[in-house]
C-alpha cells in the first residue's frame, strides 16, 4: 500500500488551466491537450518518466503566388530573397499549385526572417526529353555524374510522356551533387528523361511569402477527435491526425507538427477519418472534405480532393467496410461510397435516425446513441428505423435522461464493451458476447470525465486514458481505486422462488463460490418477499474472502492442490415465498472478485394462506 501511494504522488497534472481537452496514444506515447494559463492558447504535452512535457509546435510561414517551377517538398530547403532559410518539416496547401495555391509550410533550422511577399526558392531538378513517365517515389540516377536523388512530385511544364517530349521539374530530395547538363536519367538502369540545365538541381521560385514566420498556436478550448494512419504504405509509419471544432485539423508525426489548411473560410473541423487513403474532415455546416489520395496535408482536386455536401451537421464517421465510409448528421445517416473523387457517391441511409455528437465507436459492429437510444449500425442495417435496431431498451428511461448530457464514449476492445460517460460522473457500459449485447451496468465515479480514448502501448496492448475536469489523465481499469478513493461496487441478484412461489420457506445459508486474488470482505443483504415489507428486513451478513496464491508448484503438480473457487458461507435467518440478495463492498486497495454462483439453503414451511 505504501508502494501504490507513493507512486500515486509523483504523478502530476498536465500543465495549464481547465479539463484535459483530448487525450490519445502515438507510436507508445501518450499524449495531453490542455488550455495554458491564461487561456489564451492550448498546448500538447507527452507523458515521460519525468512528468508532462510540452510539445514546441515548430515554426510556420504561410504563402501563396505559387509557381510551374516545381513544389515545396519535405526534407528540402526553402530560402527567401532576403537571405532567410530553413528546412521543410511539413507542407499544407489548398487550391492547385500551377494556378496559385495558398498554404503553410513548417521549418526548422530557420535562419534569418522571412519577409512579406518575397520569393520562396528552393531547388528542383529541370527535365526535358522524357520519354518515359517518371513517378513519385522513383529513385533516380544520373548516366553521366552518378548522382541519386528520391522523386517526391513531378511537375509537367509543356509536352508529355506519349510524345517523348516531356519537360518540367523534378521536386527532390536526398540529391548527392550536381547533375550534368543533357545527361541521361535512369530508373532502374533506363533512360526516362534527360537533365536540362547546367548546375541542377537550382534554386527556383516556387512562392511568395504572405507574412513572415511565426510560432505555430493552438486555440483554446475545444473537443479533440483523433485518428492514426499510416498513407504511405509499407515505406511509412503511422502519423497521427487530430481536429478540435476551434482550430485547423493537424498533422504530428511525433516530432513535426503541422496545421492543415483547406479550402473552407472557418477552417474548424470537428471530425476526422481516415478512408481509401484519404483523410476526411467533416464541418458543422454539413460539409465533408477529403485531402488528395496518400496527400493528408493537401486539399488540391489536381491531387484528388474534393468536397462531399451532406446537408446536416455531422456528428460522426466511421469506416464500415473496405468500400464504405458512414456519415453521421444528427437526425439522418449517410453512406460513402466509392475509391476516389472521381467516382465518390454519396447515399442516404436513413432519415430520420442520426447521432449524438461524439457517442460513435467502431467495435464489431459500430455502436452510436440516436434520440430512441443506443443503436448499433449492424441493427439499423437488418431492420431500418425501427425499435428494433435499439439495443438498450431495459435501460431506455436512463438513457433518455441523459442523452443530451454526454462527456464522453470510450470502445474497450479487451472486454467488448462500449461505454458512455455522462457529465455529472456517471456512466453506463454494455458488453457483448459474440456480437450480442448481454447486459448494461451503470456505473459511478468519484471524478468527472471530459475526454477519453482506447489506445495501444508499446507492446501493443490496450490501455485505455480518461481526460478529467481538474487536468488529470488517469488510466481506467487499471488499479483497484478511483485515483486513491475507494470503490463501492455492488450486484442485486434477482428475486427467485425456488420453483415454488406460493411455498413459504425459512432460509438458513446463502454460500458464495467466488474467484478471488484478493482478501476483502462482502457485505450481504438478503430481502424477502420482493421487499414488499410483509416479512421484516433480516440483518446484514458479512462474509471474509481470502485469496490463494498460486505459485509454480501448484502449476506443476497434477492435483492442483489449491482451490480455484473460493467459498464464503453466511448463515442467514428470514421467512418468505421468495428472496433476492444484495452484495456490497467499499475498498481501496482489494482486487476485483468474481462472483461464479450462489448455493441457498432452505427449508419448505408450508403453503401461503
Amino acid at each position: 500500500i505504501t508502494a501504490i501511494e507513493d507512486q500515486r504522488s509523483i504523478i502530476e497534472v498536465v500543465p495549464g488551466e481547465g479539463s484535459v481537452l483530448g487525450v490519445w496514444g502515438y507510436l507508445g506515447a501518450l499524449y495531453a491537450f490542455r488550455n495554458k494559463s491564461g487561456g489564451a492558447s492550448a498546448g500538447m504535452y507527452k507523458a515521460t518518466t519525468t512528468g508532462w512535457t510540452e510539445i514546441d509546435l515548430g515554426t510556420a510561414l504561410n504563402f501563396d503566388g505559387t509557381t510551374g517551377n516545381g513544389e515545396m517538398v519535405v526534407g528540402s530547403v526553402l530560402s527567401g530573397a532576403g537571405g532567410a532559410s530553413g528546412t521543410i518539416a511539413g507542407i499544407t496547401y489548398y487550391g492547385n499549385w500551377d494556378t496559385g495555391a495558398e498554404g503553410t509550410v513548417v521549418l526548422t533550422g530557420v535562419t534569418g526572417t522571412f519577409v512579406d511577399n518575397e520569393a520562396l526558392t528552393s531547388p528542383t531538378l529541370s527535365f526535358d526529353g522524357g520519354d518515359v513517365e517518371i513517378l513519385k517515389g522513383d529513385t533516380i540516377v544520373g548516366a553521366t555524374s552518378g548522382k541519386t536523388a528520391t522523386v517526391k512530385i513531378v511537375t509537367i511544364a509543356s509536352g508529355g510522356w506519349s510524345t517523348d517530349d516531356a519537360a518540367g521539374y523534378l521536386s527532390i530530395t536526398g540529391n548527392t551533387g550536381t547533375w550534368t547538363d543533357d545527361e541521361e536519367i535512369h530508373v532502374l538502369g533506363a533512360k526516362r528523361a534527360l537533365v536540362n540545365g547546367a548546375s541542377e538541381p537550382s534554386a527556383k521560385t516556387l512562392a511568395n511569402a504572405y507574412g513572415t514566420q511565426y510560432a505555430q498556436t493552438i486555440q483554446p478550448g475545444g473537443t479533440y477527435e483523433f485518428v492514426n494512419f499510416n498513407f504511405q504504405g509499407e515505406e511509412g509509419t503511422e502519423t497521427m491526425y487530430g481536429v478540435n471544432g476551434v482550430d485547423n485539423a493537424f498533422e504530428f508525426d511525433g516530432t513535426n507538427f503541422t496545421k492543415i489548411r483547406t479550402i473552407v473560410a472557418v477552417d474548424t473541423p470537428n471530425h476526422v477519418e481516415a478512408y481509401k487513403n484519404h483523410l476526411f474532415v467533416s464541418y458543422t455546416n454539413g460539409s465533408l472534405f477529403n485531402s488528395g489520395l496518400q496527400l493528408p496535408t493537401i486539399f488540391s482536386v489536381t491531387m484528388g480532393s474534393s468536397e462531399t455536401v451532406v446537408g446536416d451537421s455531422v456528428t460522426g464517421m466511421s469506416v464500415e467496410s473496405k468500400d464504405a465510409l458512414a456519415v453521421f448528421g444528427r437526425n439522418n445517416m449517410y453512406v460513402l461510397y466509392g475509391k476516389s473523387k472521381d467516382d465518390w457517391n454519396l447515399t442516404t441511409f436513413y432519415t430520420g435516425s442520426g447521432a449524438v455528437d461524439g457517442t460513435v465507436e467502431k467495435m464489431q459492429t459500430t455502436i452510436f446513441l440516436d434520440d430512441r437510444g443506443l443503436t448499433s449500425l449492424g441493427a439499423t442495417l437488418n431492420y431500418g428505423d425501427f425499435k428494433q435496431s435499439i439495443i438498450s431498451e431495459k435501460v431506455d428511461p436512463l438513457i433518455q435522461k441523459y442523452k443530451d448530457n454526454v462527456a464522453a464514449s470510450l470502445r474497450v476492445r479487451e472486454k467488448n464493451q462500449y461505454r458512455l460517460y455522462f457529465d455529472d460522473k456517471t456512466g453506463i457500459a454494455m458488453t457483448f458476447i459474440n456480437g450480442k449485447n448481454e447486459g448494461i451496468m451503470p456505473f459511478t465515479m468519484l471524478d468527472q470525465i471530459v475526454c477519453s480514448a482506447s489506445t495501444e502501448d508499446s507492446n501493443g496492448d490496450e490501455v485505455l486514458y480518461g481526460g478529467f475536469d481538474d487536468g488529470y489523465v488517469r488510466r481506467i481499469d487499471s488499479g483497484t481505486s478511483f485515483d486513491g478513493g475507494s470503490v463501492a461496487a455492488f450486484i442485486r441478484l434477482a428475486y427467485f422462488h425456488y420453483e415454488t412461489p406460493q411455498l413459504k420457506k425459512r432460509f438458513r445459508e446463502i454460500l458464495l463460490e467466488l474467484a478471488a486474488d484478493t482478501s476483502t470482505t462482502l457485505n450481504i443483504y438478503p430481502d424477502f418477499n420482493y421487499g414488499d415489507g410483509t416479512v421484516p428486513t433480516s440483518t446484514t451478513y458479512d462474509v471474509t474472502v481470502t485469496d490463494e496464491d498460486w505459485s509454480v508448484d501448484d502449476v506443476s503438480n497434477p492435483a492442483l492442490g489449491i482451490a480455484v473457487i473460493d467459498k464464503a458461507r453466511a448463515r442467514i435467518q428470514g421467512v418468505g415465498e421468495n428472496m433476492g440478495i444484495l452484495i456490497k463492498n467499499t475498498t481501496t486497495y482489494d482486487k476485483p472478485i468474481t462472483l461464479q454462483g450462489a448455493i441457498v439453503q432452505y427449508s419448505d414451511r408450508g403453503l401461503k394462506r
